[in-house]
């Protein structure tokens, strides 16, 4: 008899490697809240930071190294939260301890990197999936299936854009080029993705700006122009050098959809509006925890045998649409 077989009506046993942001402020409280997981264990490098969350959560084991988290019989699923370029390392470790492994994006700082990722799952029969919570968020998926409808028409293009100020934080770990950087990795990916889930497609060419300030290890502000063939284009910026700003919009033969705040709507109510012609609709969206149907839908994946909803497949077009950003742009990865 399996694990999952033995356990099926039980939470999934989660455990957090690394005490990043990320995960301490909105994994961890929605993996607390969800009705299909519960915290068993995090580690951290500096082992009172683990301690001081594990603290928190009753019942919460805390490690002093993820080798040992890896290692406790007691974790079935591991959220990762590492720095870009130590995913594809931990995400390979974790796999072959048996772990199933639900990790920030971008799943690996390169499309190599992602290809190793889903070797190691394959071979240790274990899930895998990339975390872009906003998928799940409701609002997205009205949209998309709004989309694919027809109710703006056939698509001609998509603009999207995600940009935030971290100027002041130069020691931030999105500007390190040891650490895999750079604004199209961190936040470009989200229009990116949104692009892509659209046209269910990569984009055939590329043309890219990326800018990179003097004394910058990394690119800060990247604008794309993205070919899907078939007069179907989209066109996306990103950037840590602007003020705070997301949105998209989706524009097709017989209207318009936007998304005022499409990836990180925080706890608010959210809006998708349709116009064609004289005629509006707006659908409105309460306030969505899309951090907790993300575990959630994970935890039922792990218990179910079924496919994640954002196949491996999926990661691995991303990465390759990333790199060829990069390359229309000349920009030459410091990693």
């Amino acid at each position: 008899m399996t694990l999952s077989e033995q356990t099926a009506d039980q939470p999934v046993r989660w455990g957090i490697l690394s005490t990043a942001n990320i995960g301490v402020k909105a994994v961890i409280p929605a993996i607390a809240a969800s009705n299909n997981g519960r915290l068993a264990a995090i580690a951290s490098r500096d082992l009172p930071r683990a301690e001081a969350v594990a603290a928190r959560y009753p019942g919460m084991r805390a490690h002093g190294s993820y080798e040992a988290l890896l290692a406790d019989p007691n974790v079935e699923a591991v959220y990762i939260s590492l720095p870009n370029a130590l995913h594809a390392e931990w995400t390979i470790r974790a796999a072959a301890a048996g772990k199933h492994v639900l990790c920030e994006k971008p799943l690996g700082a390169t499309p190599a990197e992602v290809r190793a990722m889903s070797e190691a799952r394959r071979t240790a029969g274990v899930l895998l999936m990339e975390a872009f919570m906003y998928r799940f968020h409701p609002q997205i998926r009205w949209a998309l299936e709004q989309i694919a409808a027809g109710a703006v028409g056939p698509v001609r293009l998509v603009r999207g854009a995600f940009a935030f100020d971290i100027r002041s934080s130069p020691g931030n770990i999105r500007l390190q080029a040891a650490l895999a950087g750079g604004s199209l990795m961190d936040v470009g990916c989200y229009p990116l993705n949104f692009a892509r889930a659209v046209y269910s497609a990569s984009p055939l060419a590329v043309a890219a700006r990326a800018v990179v300030p003097s004394g910058s290890e990394v690119e800060r502000s990247v604008a794309a122009v993205l070919d899907f063939g078939g007069e179907r284009l989209a066109v996306i910026d990103c950037s840590f050098e602007q003020p705070a700003q997301q949105f998209i919009e989706v524009a097709g033969d017989r209207g318009r959809l936007t998304i005022p705040r499409p990836f990180t709507p925080r706890e608010q109510e959210t809006i998708v509006r349709i116009e064609r012609g004289d005629e509006a609709v707006e659908r409105r969206f309460a306030s969505t925890d899309q951090y907790r149907l993300q575990v959630e839908h994970f935890a039922a994946c792990v218990r179910t045998g079924a496919p994640p909803f954002l196949p491996l497949a999926d990661a691995r077009a991303q990465a390759e649409s990333i790199e060829a950003i990069y390359a229309a742009a000349s920009y030459a990865r410091p990693w």
